[in-house]
């Protein structure tokens, strides 16, 4: 475990291993113990894939905690905690999420299927094999980055040209899958479309997802299901 300062009001806790399902718990445990401590001067707490940016007020702490040095108490504090803490989830626990592959709602199916050397029946099906999970969260509210991907489809290209995007293009970026919660334009590979809502900021609990959850795609047929106001791909 790696801690380092990120400025002058935040420190940086970086487990250095293979980004994993474990990984994630461990991370996801230690937030979870700062968070239940309460400490008044952690002002927020970031989790990423392999690392963690706590965030704390240093005027607070030296001024009305007597603490002399906001970083090396926060370095000494996290170095106290045992990750031996485990990170509570229930593995069996899926949330299956409609997929409509190809045509106008994977426009960039066919391509990457001929890319790997498939037909698009085998990359569905391999694309759908795996048991997710959201190792992070990003790109915009909400979005779930989706970690587990069988290597044969990793890539290392993005689209030919800028798209309009819509908000539940299922894509894929190198060695994920995520899935786009608000419309967009930009090079992703869009290879499906969910009209599952994963956004919706009027909500208390505004993102369907958060870090740790297990996602699993299911494919379906545009008749399968309500589309609920699909917007295709454009350039």
């Amino acid at each position: 475990m790696k801690i380092y300062s990120q400025g002058d009001q935040a420190i940086v806790v970086s487990i250095e291993k293979e980004v994993s399902k474990d990984l994630t718990g461990d991370l996801l445990a230690l937030r979870s113990y700062l968070v239940a401590q309460s400490y008044p001067f952690i002002t927020e707490i970031v989790p990423t894939e392999s690392d963690m940016m706590i965030c704390y007020d240093a005027r607070d702490m030296i001024k009305h905690h007597q603490i002399a040095s906001p970083y090396l108490y926060m370095k000494e504090l996290i170095e106290s905690i045992q990750l031996e803490i485990k990170y509570e989830r229930n593995d069996e626990q899926l949330t299956q999420v409609p997929v409509i592959y190809g045509g106008q709602y994977g426009p960039d199916l066919d391509r990457l299927a001929e890319y790997h050397q498939l037909d698009n029946s085998s990359f569905i099906t391999i694309h759908t094999a795996p048991n997710y999970f959201v190792s992070m969260m990003g790109y915009s509210p909400g979005f779930p980055y989706l970690t587990g991907m069988d290597e044969r489809l990793f890539v290392n290209h993005t689209g030919e040209e800028k798209t309009f995007i819509p908000a539940g293009s299922v894509i894929i970026e190198g060695k994920k899958t995520g899935i786009t919660t608000t419309d967009s334009y930009g090079d992703w590979l869009v290879i499906g479309y969910t009209p599952i809502e994963l956004f919706n900021p009027h909500k208390k609990d505004f993102a369907l997802f958060k870090l740790g959850d297990n996602v699993k795609l299911k494919p379906i047929s545009e008749n399968d299901i309500d589309l609920g106001g699909f917007k295709p791909c454009q350039s």
